[in-house]
């Protein structure tokens, strides 16, 4: 019985482990659709031209300047890999 528990244990911590390693590849992927979809956003506002749009836009590239500071905080840096 007490081997059992224990084995049980250790798979959690196995599968904690794993969740913990993925995690940020899932958010990675997440921030990576929404630069595009905010790429895509712009891209479709710039053929408006109007002020609302220009506006629009602007609005835009700043939460995109903030998600790509996101993505390169959980990026590990060159010097981290390996």
């Amino acid at each position: 019985p007490c081997s059992h528990r224990a084995s049980m244990v250790k798979a959690l911590f196995r599968a904690v482990t794993a969740f913990f390693n993925a995690w940020p590849l899932f958010v990675l992927a997440k921030l990576h659709r929404e630069i595009d979809e905010i790429a895509d956003e712009i891209f479709s506002l710039g053929v408006d031209g109007s002020p609302s749009a220009k506006l629009r836009i602007e609005q835009l590239a700043e939460r995109r300047s903030r998600i790509v500071k996101q993505v390169r905080a959980l990026r590990p840096a060159d010097s981290d890999v390996g």
